[in-house]
């Protein structure tokens, strides 16, 4: 059964196989809780760093999570965890990009974390959700960020759809002034997957304000290998060959090897907080090299022409400095039903 702060039967409604259903995983009505075996969520950790960087409070009207610290310019909500790019762990300094982020405890019947993605059904993350980034006007990129308001790297609030197995995202990023899409393959399937293409893109869908409340659906139709991206609704981005790079001009990060169509068996829904400081779009330049270990690419160009960055050497002054975010979310629904094509 579901925790104790997931309506209760969620885990089992959801549990997949050849039933259709759309069930509320948690509405927050009582607390949020990721310790414990029946924990309805789990947060990312690994060498050494948990992505915890978060204020988490919840009542009726669902979950609030803003950063951790306290901007002491402005008194507003800031980071304070960071990944150096070396550390003692190995771990790659990439990993600097998740400040706070949970995903569902679901495993899927394939074993992978998620829910199953039925052929002939569309898999769905949803929720309501509002969002603010704060101090990034504070940047020290100088003309490498053009509007710290409307920048995805430096704050932004996700919605979240991953795939372990086959090692793919599929996001909403959210800043002051935009909805982005982003979508991408990481590379933590290569040890066993090979040297497939390994890429991040950012989307830009649809203008905003501070705060305000917006209906956010990721839709994944594995029979016909679609993903689409709603807002309030209203279909903003499909991607149907997922595996392969979309437009250049969209492209962020670019870590090279072998596009090839990929079908996810399942996804996992999450939210949080990230920057993403290695990225190079809006403007084409990589902000921070933060990782030794990665090989960065010139998106607008490929393999083999390198990457430079703003900061080369990832000076902690440049991965914090006053920045943050705050998002309100009403409640998590998954739900799989009958394609209608």
């Amino acid at each position: 059964m579901a925790a104790p702060s997931a309506p209760a039967g969620a885990a089992e409604t959801a549990k997949g196989g050849p039933h259709p259903y759309r069930v509320v995983w948690d509405d927050f009505r009582h607390g949020f809780r990721t310790t414990g075996a029946d924990a309805p969520w789990f947060q990312v950790a690994g060498g050494g760093y948990k992505a915890d960087d978060g204020i988490v409070t919840t009542s009726g009207r669902g979950l609030q999570v803003r950063s951790r610290g306290v901007n002491p310019r402005t008194g507003e909500p800031a980071f304070t965890q960071t990944i150096p790019q070396i550390t003692p762990s190995g771990a790659p300094g990439s990993g600097d990009h998740a400040k706070w982020l949970a995903y569902t405890s679901h495993t899927s019947s394939h074993g992978f974390p998620g829910f199953d993605a039925v052929p002939g059904q569309v898999l769905s993350c949803e929720t309501t959700l509002s969002a603010r980034t704060y101090g990034t006007a504070g940047h020290p990129f100088g003309d490498a960020v053009a509007d710290g308001e409307d920048d995805p790297r430096l704050a932004s609030v996700m919605l979240n759809t991953i795939d372990n197995e086959t090692s793919t995202a599929f996001d909403f990023v959210v800043t002051n002034k935009r909805i982005y899409a982003f979508y991408g393959r990481p590379t933590f399937g290569r040890a066993t997957l090979g040297d497939y293409a390994s890429f991040a893109h950012t989307v830009p869908l649809a203008t905003r304000r501070p705060g305000a409340v917006h209906k956010l659906r990721i839709a994944y139709d594995r029979s016909a290998g679609l993903v689409r991206w709603l807002i309030d609704d209203r279909e903003v981005l499909r991607v149907d060959r997922i595996g392969f790079r979309l437009d250049r001009r969209t492209l962020t990060l670019d870590e090279g090897g072998v596009e090839g169509r990929v079908a996810p068996r399942q996804l996992n829904c999450g939210m949080g907080l990230l920057s993403l400081l290695d990225g190079s779009y809006p403007t084409g330049k990589g902000l921070v090299r933060l990782s030794v270990h990665t090989n960065y690419f010139e998106p607008s160009v490929g393999e083999p022409r390198q990457e430079s960055f703003v900061d080369e050497r990832s000076a902690e002054a440049s991965r914090i400095y006053g920045q943050g975010g705050e998002f309100r979310m009403k409640n998590l629904v998954v739900s799989s039903v009958r394609n209608r094509r």
